[in-house]
């Protein structure tokens, strides 16, 4: 990360070299340590395939793809979904890793330490390689930096090493997916025979008449539906709606708010701060002593603050407070620091001469005293000598980013940069040089350029949350407590719900790796409970605490993995049975008005069928008129030339149809673009399609839900 970008974050300053390419969180090394002889049972996260997956080394592999999240995201810190989402990724990397080293194992696919040597360093790099070793100013891959880098590994500093290792085993894992995927691709071959029914699919027609009697024709309410007509449509396709497992939950929020007299009390405390606001002689050590956030010492220009506060602060005396008043649920008080004419924008270029400690440059020797001494020194030099300042700060930079640009740093706002580096730049003039030590190390600055001077403000503003007291908040959760206390069961929480007027909100197939839910952010624990093997269907749960609210559930359903029952599917179906029995009716009316070909055109009339003629292909899956209809389509082509059709139960209809005419496509001996067309579709499968299979293929027994 270059330098000055961590500078004007006011960060403390990372010199890594690895960028954005780690993105080995997603793809990362092969999980390690996964033994299971000696530890506890209850240590044990997951076994895939009779590998013990240990909770102990998957939360360490947690961690470490927190960290490179954090060092991607230039974030010191994760939010609670975030968190969620790496372990969700780790998960993911763990289950992918142990059933691909399970296969590779098997194939005998491995990585020459020559191959990844190659990779790393060879003429065609790999892309983690290439986007990690690039000149952050001209974006352009550097190889002669990954062999410095790799030359001095050993002295680098330790996370620094560490976070290359694993973007070395990302590559290995890369390189073993990339080979797993193209054994399996290369040994699929397309026959002739398979590449001419292919072609033949597509271009064999059949110009065809087709008669739908529309399941519209027939009102839902007169079609009335028996428990045998649902038992039979559900053995006949239960197969086709095989569930993971999920959860319906009904639930209740109460929310933490103050009340009246919380808000009172607050407006007391706040207009006693404010008057000793208006007095105090020590500003910064008050709001920091007493507001629920921190002094800001930052000029602000006219237009920042709120609009009244901002037309005060900019036309009064120094001194000067205004409020209370009410901002972002948020009593405020705000008292004119000072004001000053400043620019708006600086430029400067810099030589930084880095010391042990610093973390800017792992292999210096220099101590705080000698690095000192050799800033000094060449604060003479360049002082004594202005024209060397650009070649010194292209040799002997520590910051390697300003070091390609002679130490220029660009035009950059007032206080964009760490507190003691924008105040020499600001106090000092035009073309001056001078020295100022930060946390990075001395640096040695010349003012190259400031915009002409504009007025800001410093204001102190002291914070006061308007919030629940301990005592509201204890009395919301006795009320939640007794509602899910005196609810009992399913009925009783509704018919709480509706004594006490509350609103109900109902949260459907909820799944075991689910952290929200509507309107609930975090709610993890929810989801555990729900999933929890002790409870069970018309469970109330206890109060759960979720961040500014209390929230009670009632489980509604459980949908365990596999078949659901015919109880669970039946509102889901029930158009469906509707559907067949309306083309039961509907086949009956046709087979006795139409008989042969001489009773079509009056008998379609009859019924009120309508008519359509097109010119069909055999893959095609849309019928002109109605959309996917592959049973109608299909049995077109099982018919002679000028044969009417048995009717045929359809997706939009009954239909009955006649082949006026087959078109065969025409001869063709070379099938090479058929076959290219099948090959490439195969291709595009392998990329996502294995590790699929070898999921749905394996033993997995996974005890997340436990731990998380």
């Amino acid at each position: 990360m270059a330098l000055i970008g961590d500078i004007r974050k006011r960060s403390g300053l990372l010199t890594i070299i690895i960028g954005s390419a780690l993105a080995l969180f997603v793809l990362g090394d092969f999980f390690g340590n996964k033994r299971g002889g000696g530890r506890k049972q209850n240590n044990i996260l997951a076994e895939i395939n009779g590998e013990k997956i240990l909770a102990t080394d998957f939360n360490q592999r947690v961690e470490e793809n927190s960290e490179a999240q954090k060092l991607n995201s230039g974030k010191d810190n994760l939010t609670a979904d975030e968190q969620f989402q790496v372990r969700q990724q780790t998960w993911d990397q763990v289950l992918n890793e142990t059933l691909l080293q399970e296969e590779i194992s098997v194939l005998g696919i491995t990585v020459s330490t020559e191959e990844l040597d190659d990779q790393i360093r060879g003429k065609n790099p790999h892309q983690y390689i290439q986007q990690s070793f690039r000149d952050p100013q001209t974006g352009q891959f550097d190889p002669a930096t990954v062999v410095n880098f790799l030359q001095n590994l050993d002295k680098v500093d330790p996370q620094m090493k560490q976070r290359y290792l694993m973007i070395e085993k990302a590559i290995k894992e890369d390189r073993l997916n990339t080979k797993f995927r193209n054994l399996i691709g290369k040994g699929f071959y397309v026959p002739a025979a398979f590449a001419k029914r292919d072609y033949e699919a597509r271009n064999n027609k059949v110009k065809l008449r087709y008669y739908a009697a529309p399941y519209t024709s027939i009102a839902d309410s007169l079609v009335k539906l028996t428990d045998a007509d649902f038992e039979k449509f559900y053995n006949d396709n239960k197969y086709k709606y095989n569930q993971d497992a999920s959860r319906d939950i009904e639930y209740v929020t109460f929310d933490i708010v103050p009340s009246a007299e919380d808000r009172q009390k607050i407006g007391e405390e706040v207009q006693k701060l404010y008057e000793e606001f208006k007095t105090t002689d020590n500003v910064v050590t008050f709001v920091n002593s007493t507001s629920d956030a921190r002094y800001d010492s930052t000029w602000l220009k006219k237009g920042t603050l709120p609009y009244k506060v901002d037309s005060i602060m900019f036309n009064s005396a120094i001194g000067t407070i205004e409020g209370p008043y009410i901002s972002d649920n948020m009593y405020q008080i705000a008292r004119l620091v000072d004001v000053q004419n400043r620019p708006d924008s600086l430029k400067a270029s810099h030589i930084l001469i880095s010391y042990q400690g610093t973390n800017v440059n792992p292999s210096t020797k220099l101590t705080r005293i000698s690095a000192k001494a050799k800033a000094d020194s060449v604060l003479n030099v360049v002082k004594a000598n202005p024209a060397k300042f650009d070649e010194l700060a292209s040799t002997i930079n520590d910051d390697q980013t300003a070091a390609k640009s002679a130490g220029d740093l660009k035009w950059f706002a007032d206080g964009a940069m760490v507190p003691a580096f924008n105040k020499a730049v600001m106090e000092g003039r035009v073309g001056e040089i001078v020295e100022v030590e930060t946390q990075f190390g001395f640096h040695i600055i010349k003012i190259t350029g400031k915009t002409a001077p504009v007025k800001k403000v410093r204001v102190a503003i002291v914070k006061r949350m308007i919030e629940a007291s301990s005592k509201t908040m204890q009395d919301i959760y006795t009320q939640a407590s007794m509602f899910a206390s005196d609810a009992k069961d399913n009925e009783g929480f509704n018919k709480l719900i509706d004594e006490k007027k509350l609103t109900k909100r109902l949260a459907e197939r909820i799944n075991v790796d689910q952290n929200s839910l509507p309107g609930l952010q975090q709610a993890r624990q929810v989801v555990m409970w729900a999933f929890d093997k002790k409870t069970e269907k018309g469970n109330i749960s206890h109060v759960f605490d979720l961040e500014g609210r209390y929230m009670v559930a009632a489980l509604k359903e459980i949908r365990e993995k596999g078949t659901p029952t015919l109880e669970q599917l039946k509102d889901y179906i029930e158009p469906l049975v509707k559907r067949d029995k309306k083309a039961e009716t509907l086949t009956a009316e046709i087979t006795k008005t139409i008989k042969t070909l001489a009773d079509l055109d009056k008998g379609y009339l009859a019924l009120g069928m309508k008519a359509d003629t097109n010119e069909i292909a055999f893959a095609n899956s849309n019928l002109p008129g109605y959309g996917k209809e592959d049973e109608v389509i299909g049995t077109a082509f099982t018919l002679k030339e000028g044969q009417l059709s048995a009717p045929v139960k359809g997706n939009q209809g009954v239909f009955i149809m006649v082949a006026d005419q087959f078109v065969p496509a025409a001869p063709k001996d070379d099938f090479t673009t058929e076959k290219r067309m099948l090959m490439n579709a195969f291709r595009t499968r392998v990329q996502r399609e294995p590790m699929e299979a070898l999921k749905k293929k394996a033993d997995i027994e996974d005890n997340r839900l436990l731990f998380y």
